[in-house]
C-alpha cells in the first residue's frame, strides 16, 4: 500500500536545537544559513549546516534552509555562492521568497519551497509558483479549512505546509511594512522589530477607546485539528520558533510528534516522512514553555479568540493567590493559596501582573499606562501542601494580598528536558553474515545490512582459508557483528549462514567490514524523495509565465533581476496614486484580525467603520477596512 507521508517540520536556531528537534521526532528541520534568512539573529555557518545534515539524514529527516528575504542587486552573487555552499553541505530544501532566485543555478536535487513571505493567497498565485517548479508552499497563517482545501484541489501535486504551533503574526506575511516604516527594520529582510507586540492606543473620532497590546495575538495551536488539516490537503506541519531555545524546540516537537503518531495509528493510509524510533523520557507539555496562550481562531475563523492585549510576554498558568508577604532578613516570605494540583519547587519562576500607576493614567507615554508582567524565582520552600505554600524569595517583594500568581518557569520540567538522554532516536537494522566458497582455498565473507526503511548495503571481503591463523568462533563473530555503528543505530538481529568453520580472518578485519557496511547503509548524503528535482529556469522557458497581478508593490522588489522577471511575466513594478492603488500603496500592515470588530462594531453587524485611528510608537495611523474580503489595513496618514 502506498501510504501518504506526513512531515513534522521543526524550527532550529542552531545545531543544538536541530539535534533536539531530530531526536524528539521531527521529520524535517528548518534552519537559517549564513545570510538572507527571515531571522537575522538566527544565522549559521556552513560547517554547522553540514553537521545538521549529517545527523538529520541518518533518520531520513530533511533539512530546509531559509533563504527567504528580499535581495538587493549587490547581494545576488553572494546568494548564489551560498546556495552552492549549502548544496555541498547536503541540504534538501531551500525556502525562498525573492523571485530572482528562480534565475539562479539551483544544484540538482535541492527542492525549492515558497516561503509564507511570498504571500500566496490565491489559487492563481499558487499555480504561478507551481509553474516555477516549487514543490511545497508555506500557507498563510490566516487560511481556513475551506481555503486550504481549495488550494489542494487546484494544485494537488504541490505539497501544502501549514503552521501548527507557535507565534502568530497579526499581519499578513510578506506584506507587512510597519517595522520598516517606523524603525527602518524590514520584516522582508529578516529584521522585524515586532511593532505589533508594543502597547498602543485605539481612537474613534479622536476619543481613546482602548489601550494595551492591542495587536498582540495568542499563539497558534492547531494540534487538535490534524485530521481536518490532513483532510484539507496539508502534509507538512510546521512549528514556528527559529529564535526559541533548544528546550522549547524539544518540548513542542515531542508534543506535536505524539499527536501525529496518534492520528496515524487511527489512519493507516498515512505514515511519517522519516524513520527511526524516538524515545522521550519527559512528558511533553506545551503549557510549560513560552506561549502567549493558545488559539485556533484563524483556522476556525473565530477572530474573537485571537488577541491577548494584556501582555506579549509568557505569563504562565495561574497557580494561586498571595495570602501575605513579609520581610525576613534578606528575603521575602510569601504565603500562597494554591489552585488546582500545582506543586512548587525551588527555582520555579513565578509571575504576576503589576497594574498601572493611577497617577500615570493620563501619561502621553503609553507604556506607562498599561500593566506589566513582573516575576521572581523561588529560592526555597518552607512548607507546602495541597492548598498552601510558603516560599522564600531573595530581596524585597511588595505584593498585595489577593494578587494572582502564575508560573512561567518550571524548574523540574526544565531539568527533565536538560537531562542526559531525555530524547534518544535510533534506526533499527538487521545484519546477515554469510561465508561462502569462491574458488580453491579462497572464500568470501559477505555482510548484508537492511534498515527499517529498507535501505540496503552489501560489502564483501575475500580471504584465503588458513587454519594456522585460527578460526573465528561463532561466539566471537556474533559479539563483533553485534556492535552498533553509534548511538543512533539499533541492531535488531544477526543471522549467520554458510561455511563459518572456514572463517580464518583477523577479528579486526571483520570489524572494519562491519563498520563499512553499516556506514554505507545508515549514512546518507541527502534525502532522496526529490533527487531528480530540477527547478524552472526563466531563460529556458519557451512560453513566458503570467503573474496573476497587473502591478506589484515596489517595496517587494529590491533588485533589477526580480524586476525584470516580473515584467517578463506581464506585471508592472510600482503602484500609482490612483484610487485603486492608494490603499495598497499606503498600507503598512494588512490583518485578518480587525480592531474595529474587537473594540467597536463590525459593518456586517451595522456598525460604522470610519473615524478609527491607531497610535503606536509615536505615530498615528488610519484604520481602513476591506469588509468584503474581511481585511483591516493600517495606513500611513
Amino acid at each position: 500500500m502506498n501510504r501518504t507521508k506526513l512531515e513534522l517540520l521543526a524550527p532550529a536556531k542552531d545545531f543544538i536545537s536541530a539535534r533536539n528537534a531530530i531526536l524528539c521526532g521531527a521529520d524535517a528541520v528548518f534552519i537559517g544559513g549564513p545570510a538572507f534568512g527571515a531571522r537575522a539573529d538566527a544565522t549559521n555557518k556552513i560547517e554547522d549546516i553540514k553537521k545538521v545534515c549529517t545527523l538529520a539524514h541518518r533518520f531520513g529527516v530533511k533539512v530546509h534552509v531559509t533563504l527567504n528575504t528580499l535581495l538587493y542587486d549587490e547581494e545576488l552573487k553572494r546568494a548564489q555562492e551560498i546556495i552552492y555552499e549549502l548544496a555541498d553541505a547536503g541540504i534538501d530544501v531551500l525556502i525562498v521568497q525573492d523571485l530572482s532566485v528562480f534565475s539562479f543555478d539551483i544544484p540538482k536535487g535541492i527542492e525549492l519551497h515558497a516561503s509564507t513571505q511570498c504571500c500566496i493567497d490565491t489559487v492563481e498565485k499558487l499555480k504561478f509558483y507551481e509553474s516555477l517548479g516549487v514543490t511545497q508552499v508555506v500557507l498563510p497563517r490566516e487560511f481556513t479549512y475551506d481555503k486550504i482545501r481549495e488550494f489542494h484541489e487546484a494544485c494537488p501535486k504541490v505539497r501544502l505546509e501549514a503552521f501548527i504551533l507557535g507565534a502568530l503574526c497579526v499581519g499578513v506575511s510578506g506584506i507587512c511594512h510597519i517595522s520598516d516604516y517606523l524603525k527602518g527594520r524590514s520584516a522582508n529582510r529578516g529584521s522585524c522589530a515586532q511593532i505589533c507586540r508594543l502597547p498602543m492606543q485605539l481612537f474613534h473620532n479622536g476619543k481613546e477607546i482602548a489601550v494595551g497590546h492591542l495587536l498582540s495575538l495568542k499563539d497558534n495551536n492547531l494540534s487538535d485539528h490534524i485530521a481536518e488539516l490532513v483532510s484539507a490537503g496539508v502534509t507538512s506541519f510546521k512549528i514556528e520558533g527559529r529564535l526559541k531555545d533548544k528546550n522549547y524546540v524539544g518540548n513542542t516537537t515531542a508534543y506535536v510528534s505524539s499527536k501525529l503518531d496518534s492520528f496515524i495509528s487511527d489512519h493507516q493510509d498515512y505514515k511519517r516522512a522519516s524513520y527511526g524510533k524516538s524515545s522521550i523520557s519527559f512528558k511533553a507539555d506545551i503549557n510549560k514553555t513560552f506561549n502567549r496562550g493558545f488559539t485556533d481562531g484563524l483556522f476556525t475563523d473565530n477572530k474573537k479568540a485571537l488577541p491577548f492585549a494584556l501582555t506579549p510576554k509568557f505569563l504562565g498558568p495561574k497557580i494561586g493567590k498571595v495570602i501575605s508577604v513579609k520581610r525576613k532578613g534578606k528575603e521575602s516570605e510569601l504565603v500562597l493559596s494554591l489552585s488546582g494540583k500545582y506543586r512548587l519547587n525551588k527555582g520555579d519562576g513565578l509571575t504576576y501582573i503589576k497594574e498601572q500607576n493611577p497617577s500615570r493614567t493620563n501619561s502621553v507615554n503609553v507604556s506607562e499606562r498599561v500593566p506589566t508582567v513582573e516575576g521572581f524565582r523561588i529560592n526555597s520552600i518552607t512548607e507546602q501542601d495541597n492548598k498552601t505554600a510558603v516560599v522564600n524569595v531573595f530581596g524585597s517583594l511588595m505584593l498585595k494580598s489577593g494578587t494572582i500568581v502564575y508560573k512561567n518557569y518550571d524548574a523540574e520540567f526544565e531539568k527533565s528536558l536538560d537531562a542526559k538522554n531525555s530524547a534518544v532516536r535510533a534506526v533499527s537494522y538487521k545484519l546477515e553474515c554469510r561465508v561462502q566458497h569462491k574458488e580453491g582455498s579462497i572464500y568470501t565473507l559477505i555482510l548484508n545490512v537492511t534498515d527499517e526503511s529498507m535501505n540496503c548495503a552489501v560489502e564483501s571481503l575475500d580471504f584465503e582459508f588458513n587454519p594456522e591463523l585460527g578460526i573465528i568462533s561463532e561466539e566471537k563473530l556474533l559479539s563483533t557483528l553485534s556492535k552498533r555503528l553509534d548511538e543512533y543505530s539499533l541492531l535488531e538481529g544477526v543471522t549467520l549462514e554458510g561455511e563459518l568453520d572456514k572463517l580464518s580472518l583477523r577479528l579486526s578485519a571483520v570489524n572494519e567490514l562491519r563498520r563499512k557496511v553499516l556506514s554505507k547503509c545508515l549514512e546518507h548524503d541527502r534525502v532522496n524523495s526529490e533527487s531528480l528535482f530540477i527547478p524552472f529556469k526563466f531563460e529556458q522557458s519557451s512560453e513566458p509565465l503570467k503573474y496573476p497581478k497587473e502591478k506589484v508593490d515596489s517595496r517587494l522588489v529590491l533588485n533589477s533581476v526580480a524586476k525584470r522577471l516580473y515584467e517578463v511575466c506581464g506585471t508592472k513594478v510600482g503602484l500609482e496614486d490612483n484610487a485603486a492603488d492608494n490603499l495598497e500603496k499606503n498600507s503598512v500592515m494588512v490583518c485578518k484580525f480587525c480592531l474595529i470588530n474587537e473594540y467597536g462594531t463590525c459593518s456586517k453587524q451595522g456598525g460604522k467603520v470610519s473615524g478609527y485611528t491607531l497610535g503606536v510608537s509615536g505615530k498615528t495611523f488610519k484604520i481602513k477596512v476591506d469588509c468584503k474580503n474581511c481585511f483591516m489595513h493600517i495606513v500611513k496618514e
